[in-house]
Formats: structure tokens, sequence, C-alpha cells
């Protein structure tokens, strides 16, 4: 994760780049805040990213068991066809 932008209380910006040399499918997304609450999108059609290519995605909570708000830590994992990313969130 190059940044990330906090957009408003269910709503986070990443800017991901993918480094290496094969295309890579986002397919689902789990985000966890500091206390352990969860928010889990299995069912997302996320996009691609080309090789060497950079992107914005937005990740999407429904405000149930928790909001985003600057200053709190969230752990972001990006789900794709063989690999999970883990991203932190200060």
């Amino acid at each position: 994760m190059n940044s990330y932008q906090i957009n408003n209380p269910t709503n986070v910006t990443l800017n991901l780049m993918n480094p290496g040399s094969v295309a890579v499918a986002l397919i689902a997304y789990h985000v966890k805040d500091s206390s352990g609450d969860q928010y889990a999108n299995g069912n997302w059609s996320g996009p691609s990213i080309a090789p060497g290519a950079a992107i914005s995605i937005n990740i999407v909570i429904d405000g149930t068991a928790f909001t985003f708000h600057a200053g709190m830590y969230y752990t972001v994992e990006i789900v794709t066809l063989h690999r999970y990313f883990t991203f932190t969130i200060p």
C-alpha cells in the first residue's frame, strides 16, 4: 500500500501497486479494527492490477461493527486468487 485516505466513516481508499510480473485479481477483503471488530466482503468483484500498475480501490464497510476514524488503527486484508495481502492503516 502506497497510501490511504479515510473518506468517511464507512469508506477508505487504498492506493496499491503491483510490483510483480503477473496481474493480480482482487476478490475479497476483510477489515478489523483495533478492538477486534471485523467486517468481511467475501463477494467482492474487485479490480485486477496489471504488473507494475498502481490503482486506487475503495474499501466500503456497513458501519455496523465499527466505523473508520482518523487516528485509529485498522487492518485490511485483501484476498486474491493465490494470496492474502495485509495492510495496516494507522
